[in-house]
């Protein structure tokens, strides 16, 4: 949305266009090695063209910094401090911020429930791919019992 508020030829709209997902990154994971970069005509990391993308924008930057807060709360399984970012920063934020922030309170339970506990559905659903890779090559049995006994 930020992106559009610059003239499609303009230096930032380029820039934010070919790095979009840096933005999306968890800060902690960039890289720090240098390459050339056209857009810039310098050498560069992936955190000093973030820090120029932010610049462009004190929307952008602070929204930025409020991801990337909630991202570390939700990797570290803080709950409490996860969702009193949420409430305080309800009102004042993007529409689409808004809409992910509802969405979160709304299913404020299950999300503290999948932080808090350590289980994982990750075999079952494991399991199911694997019945459902069979039953895909499996059209070609002609006796039931032989694909019954392949699953």
């Amino acid at each position: 949305q930020i992106m559009n508020q610059f003239h499609r030829k303009s230096h930032e709209y380029k820039a934010i266009k070919r790095y979009w997902k840096l933005i999306q990154q968890d800060s902690c994971k960039l890289s720090d090695k240098r390459f050339y970069r056209p857009i810039f005509r310098m050498h560069l990391t992936n955190k000093e063209i973030l820090n120029k993308l932010l610049s462009y924008s004190e929307d952008l930057k602070h929204h930025y910094q409020l991801y990337q807060l909630l991202l570390f709360h939700f990797q570290n399984k803080e709950p409490e401090k996860f969702f009193g970012l949420i409430e305080d920063n309800l009102k004042q934020v993007h529409p689409i911020f808004q809409t992910v922030f509802k969405t979160f309170l709304k299913d404020k339970e299950k999300i503290i429930n999948a932080l808090q506990l350590h289980y994982s559905n990750a075999k079952l659903e494991a399991t199911n791919n694997l019945i459902k890779l069979i039953k895909r090559n499996a059209f070609g049995f002609r006796n039931f019992e032989n694909f019954k006994k392949r699953i």
